[in-house]
């Protein structure tokens, strides 16, 4: 017999790294799938996959609703009571988080998952315009290449939904964006919270802003329920803590470009459920490159991967 691996040995660490890198492009491909999900509610996706739950028809921020409520509900099952503390810093960035939450599904809903996607992804560009407008913040060479080139591909974006007469899920997809950047600061003031609670706190919260209009509509199938419960858990829970986990050994750089996946990915899954709703332009193809050229640039050319 061979000599035995004690059960208490160390994972070399490279080892470690090498796995969280695949499970961060399991998150990555998890957090891609909104597109899809999206397209099964508002589609009929049958002929497709021979599922669909498009109707009765619900509307986007109902959609938005129970993918938060059940995000949420996901995570709690993995918050140790000891972890929960609350401090009125908590309530504002809630809020955001539900703004940021609502325009997104809305403007998955109502507009292309590309469009929507690459434009939420303008988020780290905001912190940093932000920041140099409010706290004087210097910009490297590195940063305004990338913004440069961010903004840019949003002005395609932009023209790409007057063209097509997309506009307004457009327009949602921006602010998604902006709330999302809000969001990232919001977690930034609030780095001194255990992140799991935090992240339960305002996923729940963007569900109760959302209860009244949800209140107000028709029930939601037994199907629908079934769908959004997933959503909400495959898509939004899992991959947040299979990445938590995972950024203990890869850094925040790396991280950044490994999920560079989930733009990618977000249209093809939804183009193959419903092809007709997921048209390819010229201007969304430069506002592509242009969006994911910034982010390669800002991940792979920044001078700090902790940040």
């Amino acid at each position: 017999m061979g000599a035995e691996t004690p059960m208490n040995t160390p994972i070399p660490v490279d080892r470690q790294a090498s796995r969280a890198r695949l499970w961060l492009v399991v998150a990555a491909v998890l957090w891609s799938l909104s597109g899809a999900f999206t397209r099964v509610m508002t589609t009929d996706t049958g002929a497709v996959i021979g599922f669909s739950a498009h109707e009765p028809a619900m509307s986007p921020l109902a959609m938005a609703f129970w993918r938060v409520f059940w995000g949420g509900v996901i995570l709690l099952l993995f918050v140790k009571p000891s972890q929960v503390r609350f401090t009125w810093r908590m309530p504002p960035v809630a809020l955001t988080f539900a703004f940021m939450n609502a325009t997104f599904v809305a403007a998955l809903a109502i507009g292309s998952s590309a469009s929507a996607v690459l434009l939420q992804y303008t988020a780290p560009f905001w912190v940093v315009l932000i920041g140099w407008m409010l706290w004087k913040e210097k910009l490297d060479r590195a940063t305004v290449i990338s913004l440069v080139l961010a903004m840019a591909g949003v002005g395609c974006l932009v023209i790409e939904g007057w063209e097509d007469g997309h506009l307004l899920a457009v327009g949602l997809a921006l602010a998604s964006g902006v709330g999302f950047a809000l969001v990232l600061l919001g977690l930034g003031w609030l780095k001194d919270m255990p992140s799991a609670p935090v992240t339960v706190f305002n996923f729940l919260t963007g569900a109760l802003v959302l209860l009244p209009v949800v209140l107000m509509q028709a029930p939601p199938t037994v199907k629908q329920l079934a769908v959004m419960a997933v959503f909400g858990g495959l898509q939004m829970g899992l991959p947040y803590l299979i990445a938590a986990r995972a950024l203990r050994h890869v850094s925040a750089r790396e991280a950044g470009l490994i999920t560079l996946l989930e733009p990618l990915l977000n249209p093809v899954w939804a183009r193959l459920l419903a092809p007709e709703s997921e048209p390819v332009t010229l201007w969304m193809a430069l506002g592509g490159l242009g969006i994911l050229g910034a982010l390669v640039a800002r991940y792979a050319l920044g001078s700090s991967g902790k940040r």
